[in-house]
């Protein structure tokens, strides 16, 4: 069980009842098309692979391993081979491909671009986040590792890296990682403070880096256990299961300060559209995650002005930006049904949950009825001014 602990002397730093955000153990409901569990191979493809193979081999031997007719091919056999259910063959096939066009185009050359992205969608719909991330890394690197001049291709790769980066670290412990999480956050941070001071791009993508890094931080609110120097404190604790974290210098300065990072963050990107629902959105929601409760009215009743209907009823925080697993990499997830009630205070109340498929009598996991406990709703807003008490229902999923 995480333990999170803070000094109260801290301002910004997450107090021992930290809640957990929407999105880590539960998240709204979607379509699993993407999901492998629902993808369906065609075995009587099998023939038809057999004979595209031998008719590349024989190409090969022809032609020569390099020649740069083959890559074309190889990806045909590739596609071939994912549609028949063989994955290992499919993915031999683009690392193949990759390395003929890098071979013929040089390491930089645009011809990888288009193999890249049929090993992605490969890794993606076969659930492989590690070879999923690998290769988003690279595609990253190709397209100029998110130095100006931008490009929108540039942009959108640097987008998957950071989502396949946030959803690995999303589900494994941060022991030992603390260098790995400084070097993306520098990287995370730097890249979006250049896109938004960026007259040529910023209108079109500040708000898709800074939502980012603003996962990034919730993030690492919650899964960073708050820095405690006092060695009372630490003779004194008789929990075995407790040790005091050892953080690298630079992670704990921004452990300290991260609700001020954060809302750095998001008001550069309300300074580009200072009437953006969405950015109004994300720094209320900020600001009441904290419980910065005075601020975050303000800044809804504003949000609330352009969309009105959407403050009829609470919400989970955060709601903007929204935290979720990519389910492509996860076990498909139990469907559940939530009814509660959430106070003007954004307190979950009179919490039931319903299983979306289970049989007469299934109770659904207790840990479900636990983390929507532990969790933070933005109210309802009367008139979009005084927060009000509100009924809630939602389809969500809960991750194994």
């Amino acid at each position: 069980m995480r333990l999170l602990l803070a000094m109260c002397c801290l301002t910004g730093v997450a107090h021992a009842n930290t809640p957990v955000p929407f999105g880590l153990d539960i998240q709204l409901a979607e379509p699993l098309v993407a999901h492998h569990s629902q993808v369906i191979f065609d075995a009587s493809l099998s023939p038809d692979l057999d004979v595209a193979e031998a008719e590349l081999v024989s190409l090969e031997q022809s032609l020569g391993p390099y020649h740069p007719d083959l890559a074309g091919r190889m990806v045909e056999v590739a596609q071939l081979a994912f549609q028949s259910g063989d994955i290992a063959l499919a993915g031999e096939l683009y690392d193949r491909a990759l390395h003929n066009a890098r071979v013929n185009n040089g390491l930089y050359g645009d011809q990888q671009l288009p193999i890249l992205r049929g090993l992605l969608d490969l890794y993606l719909l076969s659930g492989d986040r590690e070879a999923f991330e690998s290769r988003a890394a690279y595609q990253f690197r190709l397209l100029g590792s998110g130095l100006p001049p931008f490009e929108p291709g540039e942009l959108q790769a640097a987008l998957q890296f950071f989502d396949v980066s946030l959803d690995a670290l999303m589900d494994v412990p941060w022991s030992g990682r603390d260098r790995d999480l400084i070097r993306l956050h520098d990287r995370f941070d730097a890249m979006a403070e250049s896109v938004c001071d960026d007259d040529s791009v910023k209108a079109r993508w500040c708000e898709p880096f800074t939502f980012r890094l603003a996962r990034f931080y919730y993030l690492l609110e919650f899964k960073l256990e708050a820095f405690v120097d006092d060695p009372r404190f630490e003779r004194t604790f008789s929990d075995p299961n407790w040790q005091s974290l050892e953080l690298e210098p630079r992670l704990e300065a921004l452990q300290r300060r991260l609700f001020n990072r954060g809302e750095t963050a998001l008001e550069r990107l309300l300074a580009v559209d200072p009437h953006s629902h969405d950015a109004l959105s994300a720094l209320a929601d900020w600001n009441w995650f904290y419980r910065k409760r005075d601020k975050a009215l303000k800044l809804y009743s504003k949000a609330c002005g352009a969309q009105p209907e959407r403050f009829r009823r609470a919400g989970p925080l955060p709601e903007y930006p929204g935290l979720a697993f990519e389910l492509a990499f996860q076990e498909p997830p139990v469907p559940v049904h939530l009814a509660l009630t959430v106070t003007e205070r954004g307190q979950p109340r009179d919490v039931d949950v319903q299983l979306v498929d289970g049989e007469d009598g299934e109770a659904p996991p207790g840990r479900v009825r636990r983390a929507v406990r532990r969790m933070i709703f933005r109210p309802a807003l009367d008139e979009c001014s005084d927060p009000t008490n509100s009924e809630l229902n939602m389809d969500v999923v809960f991750l194994q």
